[in-house]
């Protein structure tokens, strides 16, 4: 009988079932509880500086209707994030995080990886350029630990002339189109999600790693790493580090 395969474990966003996405306070307790791999997400404030939030929009997080990509970096530091429409006041003190803040922490973690997703809006906002360059100056102390990803490989292919080591391409398609841009990018990771996997890993062949986005169910992330990912997003990192399929031999 074949060995399982165990795939590496990723907090989505830190550790979202039990704290507000893409907070100091999630990526620390995701740490806490074993995690070694995580990811982030990155919009742009009106003056450019790197926030780590998911949506352009604050409304679902910050309960605002206003947008990150429209506010200052002055303003957004005032804005508190914590989702109290899943929590409640428990998170009412949760700040907004720039993405200096949370490679300044990183660096005190020194056995953590951390994925850096550039979001489409603010590509579209404000330029290719305008994007990746103050991205990479914020994660510049802490380059090493941090791959860069994005579903515009573009970017990506940016990104790695301005200094990133590792680049993860986040696929949603199997054309031909997708296929050559895979061949030329050659990225070291590739993105996609549960229900695309199985099509998109029998339809891209090359030496990129897969990640797959996301599953609370261990085995179906055991399931996915016999089907050829190496990695496995999920929203409650700590309870799935806990689960039996991967507790130690």
């Amino acid at each position: 009988m074949a060995p399982i395969k165990i795939p590496t474990l990723i907090g989505h966003r830190g550790w979202p079932a039990r704290y507000p996405e893409n907070t100091l306070q999630g990526f620390a307790a995701a740490v806490g509880a074993e995690a070694r791999w995580l990811e982030c997400d990155v919009q742009l404030s009106a003056d450019r500086v790197p926030f780590v939030a998911h949506d352009e929009s604050l409304k679902r997080t910050a309960g605002i209707n206003r947008n990150i990509t429209e506010m200052t970096a002055a303003e957004l530091a005032t804005v508190t994030i914590g989702e109290r429409q899943r929590f409640g006041g428990c998170y009412a003190d949760t700040k907004l995080p720039t993405l200096t803040t949370v490679i300044a922490w990183l660096e005190t973690q020194p056995q953590v990886t951390l994925f850096v997703e550039i979001k489409r809006q603010s590509l579209r906002h404000f330029g290719r350029d305008n994007v990746v360059r103050p991205v990479l100056a914020a994660c510049q102390t802490a380059l090493k630990q941090c791959t860069i990803i994005s579903f515009d490989h573009a970017c990506l292919t940016l990104a790695r002339t301005r200094g990133a080591s590792t680049v993860g391409w986040a696929t949603e398609d199997t054309s031909s189109e997708t296929r050559q841009i895979a061949e030329t990018l050659n990225p070291d990771y590739l993105f996609t999600s549960d229900k695309a996997f199985a099509d998109m890993h029998k339809a891209l062949n090359g030496p990129w790693q897969w990640i797959v986005y996301e599953t609370q169910d261990p085995q179906r992330a055991l399931q996915l790493a016999a089907q050829g990912a190496a990695f496995v997003e999920t929203n409650d990192i700590g309870a799935m580090l806990k689960a039996p399929e991967f507790a130690p031999p």
